[in-house]
């Protein structure tokens, strides 16, 4: 390695360039250990990327990934839309002028939510001490609810929690002998914040992943309607682990959350739909003018909170006896690289922490919002200082990080079956198209959008990671390019045909996932898990 030699005479000249501060990226960056911010994150960076260099002044990305069929669809509605993107640039920039902050100011800021390790320490053990001397059910009710808003605001308190043994035991009584349902939700929401997971409900772990696609999560669906016939059983009471991305995400959170069955999610999921995609080309161009966003975002917001609920946040999700561990991917783009985001209602063991940032105290709306955040569709959704879009833009096929954080959920149990729905694809000619000379601007455009939002490619790696009798995919083929706002109901028809064909012919794939799925624990888990059980009441909890 070469080194540059630079003379004394030549070192006036060499002058440092003042470093300009990125409000987003500075406050993301020196958050304390122990802040009073309520997001958690794992790591900055993806596994193997490296980060960028502390002189250089990272650029925010501006991601219009997962819009090939977006790009479709804009092309026959609106007229010359990349005209509207650079128009609606210039405008968005002055409208949306970040007011930046000096980094003196953003230090004092950091100093005035910062608090010692010594002090939350101490707070946190005399929580839990009141909790181990109340005695009756509502100074429980209160204690353990002052500890679970504790471990919201300082994340890793949950390890010298996990570290209370007789805490553990306590909390475990109060689900199992308990005669408060109220005192009962508590306590299961702050063993969720603990780290402590419920065992799987079968044989192992079952996981169900869900892709992206706009309306075309109707063929999903279709898929999931045969599991839940062929079962007996509502989705939410056969899967331990529910993962979805854009659309993929409001069907897991109606399944999850709302306990539907896929027949309730499908009238819910279509009502929505249609109410939201019925709109003008002149009210989406200028949308797409002002704000970047095809549809109304306020309009879908009213719409979310009206189906959800305004006031329920993703950890509330667990007071609910044998909820799924529910994830919600999103994507930051105002990072150096994309990363994901991942809401969740859950959180890991002690020590077992996430590649991927997220958090457990955002409203689950919210956490909708940020998911089908698509580029172009809707708005951006700007959460503290990330912001955030659809997460079709890192992942549109979340099977791998669905795997990811089951395996740090449950590290010692089995993974028993992983079912990857995904939303329709077309069928691709084999052979190479003829050309003269290139490819268009367009298609080589289009060629970059379909690389990015790529559901397959994470199929073939996930289905070589497992094996054949635990990896399931179901991924119907369109004999249609239906776009991701398709509201017209032949084409809707259309979608239901394909899907229900798709179903027939892969019947006997889907019973023998069904079958894979219903295992019951064989004598050797029943015993370990009674044993462990009775273990951790005993106060000897270990986290896993």
């Amino acid at each position: 390695m070469s080194t540059t030699l630079i003379h004394r005479s030549t070192l006036p000249i060499l002058r440092r360039r003042p470093r300009s501060v990125d409000v987003l990226s500075t406050s993301a960056t020196e958050r304390p250990f122990f802040s009073s911010s309520n997001s958690q994150g794992g790591a900055s960076t993806p596994p193997g990327a490296s980060a960028s260099p502390s002189g250089a002044t990272a650029a925010v990305p501006t991601s219009y990934a997962y819009i090939s069929d977006m790009f479709k669809s804009f092309v026959s509605k609106v007229e010359n839309p990349l005209n509207y993107l650079s128009v609606g640039t210039s405008k968005a920039i002055a409208k949306e002028t970040v007011k930046v902050e000096s980094k003196t100011q953003i230090i004092q800021k950091s100093n005035e939510n910062r608090v010692s390790r010594s002090e939350v320490t101490a707070k946190t053990r005399a929580l839990v001490k009141k909790i181990l001397i109340s005695e009756t059910a509502t100074s429980r009710l209160t204690r353990v609810r002052d500890l679970s808003e504790h471990i919201m605001a300082f994340p890793p308190t949950r390890i010298v929690a996990a570290q209370e043994q007789r805490l553990v035991a306590e909390l475990l009584e109060m689900v199992i002998y308990g005669t408060s349902d109220q005192l009962k939700e508590e306590a299961r929401q702050c063993l969720t914040l603990i780290g402590v997971q419920p065992p799987p409900k079968g044989r192992g772990v079952n996981v169900l992943s869900i892709d992206g696609g706009g309306t075309r999560g109707m063929m999903g669906l279709e898929v999931l309607e045969k599991i839940e016939k062929l079962s007996g059983k509502k989705i939410c009471e056969i899967f331990d682990m529910i993962c979805g991305v854009s659309t993929g995400s409001i069907i897991a959170a109606l399944l999850t959350v709302k306990g539907y069955s896929v027949a309730e999610c499908r009238e819910a999921y279509m009502d929505v739909s249609k109410k939201l995609f019925t709109q003008g080309k002149f009210q989406g161009g200028m949308g797409l003018i002002l704000q970047h966003s095809y549809y109304n975002t306020n309009l879908w917001v009213s719409i979310l909170k009206k189906m959800i609920g305004e006031e329920v946040t993703m950890i509330n999700t667990s007071k609910k006896l044998h909820t799924p561990r529910l994830a919600i991917i999103s994507s930051i783009v105002n990072l150096p690289t994309i990363q994901p985001y991942v809401f969740r209602n859950y959180d890991h063991p002690a020590g077992r922490d996430s590649h991927y940032r997220g958090g457990t105290d955002h409203c689950l709306w919210t956490a909708i919002q940020a998911s089908a955040a698509a580029p172009l569709y809707f708005s951006e959704v700007k959460l503290d200082n990330l912001l955030l879009q659809d997460g079709g833009v890192y992942a549109n096929n979340p099977t791998a990080i669905a795997y990811h954080e089951t395996k740090l959920l449950w590290p010692n149990e089995p993974i028993n079956c992983v079912v990857s729905v995904g939303n329709g694809r077309t069928v691709t000619s084999v052979e190479p198209t003829p050309t003269v000379f290139s490819t268009s601007f367009q298609d080589k455009l289009l060629r970059i959008i379909d690389s990015a939002t790529d559901t397959e490619g994470v199929h073939m790696n996930v289905h070589d990671m497992l094996p054949e009798s635990v990896y399931y995919r179901f991924n119907p083929y369109m004999t249609y390019a239906y776009g991701l706002d398709e509201i017209d109901q032949e084409r809707l028809e259309q979608m239901a045909s394909d899907a229900a064909f798709y179903v027939r012919r892969n019947s006997s794939k889907l019973e023998s996932a069904t079958e894979r799925l219903c295992l019951r624990p064989n004598v050797q888990q029943r015993v370990h898990r009674s044993v462990k059980e009775w273990m951790d009441l005993k106060g000897f909890y270990k986290p896993a």
